[in-house]
């Protein structure tokens, strides 16, 4: 009975918090709802925040190596079996579990290509046996099913085995986890860690306060037995990331089995729901929290800028008209000084684009390259010598698929990587000139506040890498043809002669397999010799286009900056000008304005205490 009522309180303490994440941000999305009437600047705003805090999510990467029961897991913790469960490891695909109203399984190609396909079909696309080295050519799966467990913004991301007998699949695993909000580690009770797992976690130890560690397959043993694997587990694992770590026990099979027949028992005995406490709990404090703290610091500024220029066109109304007249010139002197910084925003900004390409991209492009055609052509030699014995057309068409899949396959993958690595030196060279943006607008609104004697809040932004990717993959191109020369010998000889010289037609068939061979090995030279020079053109030019997208919301910051200030002066001195009685109903609109104003930021102060109080985040 305690172990019951303990249970319950915990799980009653996720919900809680759960249900503060939620109630927060409703409150949010109700109260941007309403400010678009308050100033027209946040119908533009307010759509923008208001689809982040719809669209958050919890990206949940699940990794761990072969036979782990990391699939098992999965469909454990969604009830259902979803995954197919294979003997084999799976191939480098990832599977993205969304939450949606049915069961929808969408596969998207490395082409762009996308195609619906039935729950039955999914090990035809994921697993080794079904899609042998990635034949299919898939980029990953998104599977969308309607679990509460995914309905709180949870995203799962299946990634392939680590330390499997395809070295492509820890790759796939290294990638994704940057990408984590928090991973899960499998490990299990009938091995330990292996030396491809602690390598792993080695290399990502950096990551190691995102990533939750589990021992499968408890079932297998009695509690004591239980416990010494678990202080196993946790010394390995401390000796791998240079720290104490927490190791939960679960039955994944156990958990699958309670949740699908509806077994209370089975359930408690797997442990799982003592882990998915603590997981859920990890996931609003760690990411919900900030995402509510933000969108509500977000509108706080943007409340601060509005309600600095109501201020000022207050002033504006009731000072005297030569004292603003004055103060207007201060201000247009001030303009000028800052007009003449943005040439100097314009050199740097393009110095650092340019850094990016020589330092970055480039080295690692040469580094690619290299790589990939030694490895590229051991591949294709190692092909070609399973396959050197099919006929001249079957060959040719073997050779050119290999080929095609390898080179997608390849650029791909160091494609998603790099991007990571282009988007993050790109953000890091604008946080400097954001800064400095920023410390101009805030020296704009500090100087006028000064000027005005009106009260100024800072305002701060984020760059983001906004640009989508223009490559694609450009590998066809006309066939070899049926004219292939052992065939062309083979036809201009009479029958009679053919049969006789086999010598000669058995060499028409070698020459021939030479030539393929050689036209194919030259054609994936020359397919990765073009797709590094469009690659490195598509990444160039998107930092172009993001260059110029981030010099221009810069500048407009401050442009829309002074002409705020600008225009609510004028307004206030055009209302004078109309005479004391419209004066007086603008004063008494903009007094109304204000109170509202201050009433919207205590109700989001309000919103930023209630995220950030511990005793319902804790």
């Amino acid at each position: 009975m305690p172990q019951e009522s303990g249970e319950a309180q915990a799980s009653g303490e996720r919900l809680q918090s759960i249900a503060q994440f939620v109630r927060l941000r409703n409150e949010l999305l109700s109260l941007m709802s309403g400010l678009p009437v308050l100033d027209p600047r946040f119908e533009k705003t307010c759509p923008e925040l208001g689809e982040k805090l719809e669209r958050n999510t919890f990206n949940l990467v699940v990794v761990g190596q072969f036979k782990r029961g990391k699939t098992c897991l999965i469909n454990a913790l969604l009830g259902s079996d979803i995954l197919p469960v294979a003997v084999v490891p799976l191939t480098s695909i990832v599977t993205v579990l969304t939450y949606g109203e049915e069961l929808t399984l969408e596969v998207f190609f490395t082409d762009g290509r996308a195609s619906r396909i039935a729950p039955g079909e999914l090990a035809d696309y994921v697993t080794e046996t079904g899609n042998p080295k990635n034949v299919r050519n898939v980029r990953d799966v998104l599977i969308t099913f309607p679990s509460a467990y995914l309905k709180d913004g949870v995203r799962l991301i299946d990634t392939p085995g680590v330390g499997s007998v395809y070295s492509h699949n820890t790759d796939v695993a290294y990638q994704y986890l940057p990408k984590a909000d928090a991973a899960l580690f499998l490990l299990s009770v009938d091995q330990p860690a292996s030396r491809a797992e602690l390598d792993f976690l080695r290399d990502v130890r950096e990551y190691s306060g995102r990533i939750f560690f589990l021992l499968n397959k408890i079932d297998y043993l009695n509690d004591l037995e239980v416990e010494e694997s678990i202080e196993f587990s946790r010394k390995s694992l401390r000796e791998a990331v240079g720290a104490d770590v927490n190791v939960f026990p679960v039955s994944a099979k156990l958990a699958l089995c309670g949740k699908m027949e509806g077994c209370e028992a089975s359930l408690r005995e797997s442990r799982l729901p003592q882990f998915s406490e603590v997981l859920h709990r990890f996931l609003v404090q760690e990411k919900g929290k900030v995402l509510i703290l933000s969108v509500a610091g977000s509108l706080l500024r943007a409340l601060s800028h509005i309600r600095l220029e109501a201020e000022l066109e207050l002033r504006s109304l009731t000072s005297p008209v030569e004292e603003i007249r004055r103060k207007v010139e201060a201000l247009e002197s001030k303009n000028r000084e800052i007009a003449s910084e943005k040439e100097h925003f314009d050199l740097l900004l393009n110095g650092e684009v340019e850094r990016i390409v020589k330092t970055v991209l480039d080295p690692d492009l040469r580094a690619f390259r290299k790589d990939i055609g030694a490895d590229m052509a051991r591949r294709f030699d190692a092909f070609y010598a399973e396959n050197e014995e099919k006929a001249l057309r079957e060959l040719n068409e073997v050779l050119e698929g290999f080929v095609t899949g390898e080179v997608e396959r390849a650029f791909s993958e160091w494609h998603e990587a790099e991007e990571e690595k282009i988007s993050s030196e790109f953000d890091g060279a604008c946080g400097p000139f954001l800064e400095k943006i920023n410390d101009i607008v805030d020296d704009l609104h500090s100087f006028s506040s000064r000027l005005f004697s009106v009260p100024f809040e800072s305002v701060r932004g984020e760059s983001t890498w906004k640009t989508e990717s223009r490559f694609y993959f450009r590998l066809g191109e006309e066939p070899v043809g049926l004219d292939l020369l052992a065939d062309s010998l083979a036809q201009v000889l009479p029958g009679y002669i053919a049969r006789r010289f086999e010598k000669i037609r058995a060499f028409a068939h070698r020459v021939a397999n030479r030539w393929i061979v050689d036209k194919r090995r030259r054609r994936m030279n020359e397919a990765i010799e073009m797709h590094a020079g469009r690659m490195r053109h598509d990444f160039v030019e998107r930092l172009q286009r993001s260059k110029l997208a981030f010099r221009s919301e810069m500048m407009g910051r401050i442009e829309a900056t002074a002409d705020g200030i600008g225009r609510a002066l004028e307004k206030g001195m055009a209302e004078r000008a109309k005479g004391e009685a419209e004066a007086a109903r603008r004063q008494e609109s903009l007094l109304e304005t204000l109170g509202r104003i201050r009433e919207e930021e205590k109700e989001l102060e309000r919103i930023r205490a209630d995220a950030t109080d511990g005793r319902d985040a804790s």
